[in-house]
């Protein structure tokens, strides 16, 4: 029993290490082989100016007079800086290919989760192998953008978050991964600025958490204090992350900026049309902003970026009171838009097309999944309820992403981040087809 348990375990390993090397060779090839045409458009072009512009000293901004801006979160325009000054001005494939390896080792965190949020672990190598093959999510690594870097800090971040949970006992392993979750989520907003709400994503968790513990016998009631003590130390290390963020936009608009202010102007983009027969048209950006600079020089208002995108927002507002029947339907359309990338244009690519569908099953599986785990719960939700636990913060997560995008502007790959998440789910299509020996032998492991 004992050769049979090891050699199973050396396979897991075997096959987990062929699948990651997978996953790689997939991102190095769309960065060497099938480089991406579009690291020259868009928003690889404005890293790639503020990034030009912090090794020039001007710090990030866009240009003269040089005036701060808040739109973009510093870290990616920081690394594609430090890049270009240790490889050369424009030789942003470095970077790329750190891209890459985080990718894979998201996969690998995929593992571990998919592991324990179905107690078996043959299922978190299914987790891991649907995000080396997810296409989107291997050519968003080979994209000159802060999303690859900011869905795997996020990851990292509840990865630390679940290990701070599993190890709770131990007052030295729990502080250390609240400390390490803490520093994740705060890198990853200071990437970009969504994953500035993940505390209270998790907070219903602890919550959930500490409900179930309550209700075990008397060796547990110590416990909820030193819960209580790691998410502390977990929100007080995200929030030094990012205080020094905080701090310079404070300095350089006056007030406390939430992230970024590209929020302001995008529901402002997306908003001040309402009014007009083609509505549920996107305007685009330099229309967006020429409309924005008008309103402010009508009200004759000369307003730093902070307050320039405030008064958007506030414009984009009044436009939804006054017509909410469109606001609903413009959100209806942006949830398809956002997770199948459709209802752009009437006729949407091959590309397009693979991705919806591809999403579209990802959905129906993890559907079916959450289906036969609320059936047998009494088998999945045993003991401390982690399975439990990591299934309510990712039904928490894919719903922030999908209200939050709705509401103020969506593109396809901008529920990239959350589909590990979904897949975490997903992968656990197949939970009650396992056979009992499989079963058996993963629950003993976790």
């Amino acid at each position: 029993m004992h050769s049979e348990t090891y050699n199973s375990t050396r396979r897991w390993w075997l096959m987990l290490g062929v699948i990651l090397l997978l996953a790689l060779a997939i991102r190095l090839m769309l960065i060497f082989i099938f480089p991406q045409a579009d690291n020259h458009i868009g928003d690889s072009v404005e890293f790639d100016l503020l990034a030009r512009n912090l090794l020039a000293g001007h710090g990030l901004s866009y240009k003269e007079p040089w005036l701060p801006s808040a739109r973009r979160t510093p870290l990616y325009p920081w690394l594609l800086a430090q890049t270009y000054r240790l490889f050369g001005l424009g030789n942003y494939t470095p970077l790329l290919v750190l891209q890459a390896l985080a990718d894979v080792l998201l996969a690998a965190m995929l593992a571990w989760l998919g592991w324990w949020a179905w107690r078996t672990r043959w299922l978190g190598l299914l987790a891991a192998a649907l995000w080396a093959f997810y296409l989107p999510g291997a050519q968003l690594a080979a994209r000159l953008l802060a999303d690859s870097l900011f869905a795997f800090l996020q990851m990292a971040g509840f990865f630390f978050f679940v290990l701070m949970l599993r190890h709770l006992q131990n007052r030295l392993y729990a502080l250390t991964y609240a400390s390490l979750a803490g520093l994740s989520l705060g890198l990853a907003t200071l990437a970009r600025p969504t994953s500035l709400y993940m505390p209270l994503l998790l907070l219903p968790a602890l919550l959930l958490w500490w409900y179930v513990r309550k209700r075990k016998e008397a060796r547990h009631r110590t416990v909820p204090k030193r819960l209580l003590v790691s998410f502390m130390l977990f929100i007080m290390v995200m929030g030094g992350v990012v205080a020094p963020w905080f701090v310079r936009n404070y300095r350089a608009f006056g007030e406390v900026v939430m992230g970024s202010t590209l929020v302001g102007f995008n529901f402002f983009q997306t908003h001040y049309r309402l009014d007009q027969p083609d509505y549920w048209r996107l305007p685009g950006v330099s229309p967006s902003l020429n409309a924005i600079h008008q309103l402010a020089d009508d009200k004759g208002l000369n307003l730093n970026e902070a307050e320039l995108f405030q008064l958007g927002m506030s414009y984009g507002l009044e436009k939804v009171k006054a017509y909410p029947g469109r606001f609903m339907a413009l959100s209806a359309l942006r949830t398809l838009q956002l997770w199948f990338n459709l209802g752009f244009t009437w006729h949407p690519s091959m590309a397009t097309w693979f991705f919806a569908l591809t999403n579209f099953g990802l959905l129906l599986l993890a559907l079916w999944a959450e289906i036969q785990a609320w059936r047998w719960r009494a088998r999945l939700f045993i003991e401390d309820s982690l399975p439990l636990i990591i299934h309510v913060v990712i039904g928490f997560v894919l719903l922030y992403y999908t209200l939050s995008h709705a509401v103020v502007i969506a593109a396809g790959r901008y529920i990239i981040p959350a589909i590990p998440f979904l897949i975490i789910l997903s992968a656990g299509a197949p939970w009650r087809w396992l056979s009992q020996r499989w079963m058996s032998e993963s629950e003993k492991m976790v």
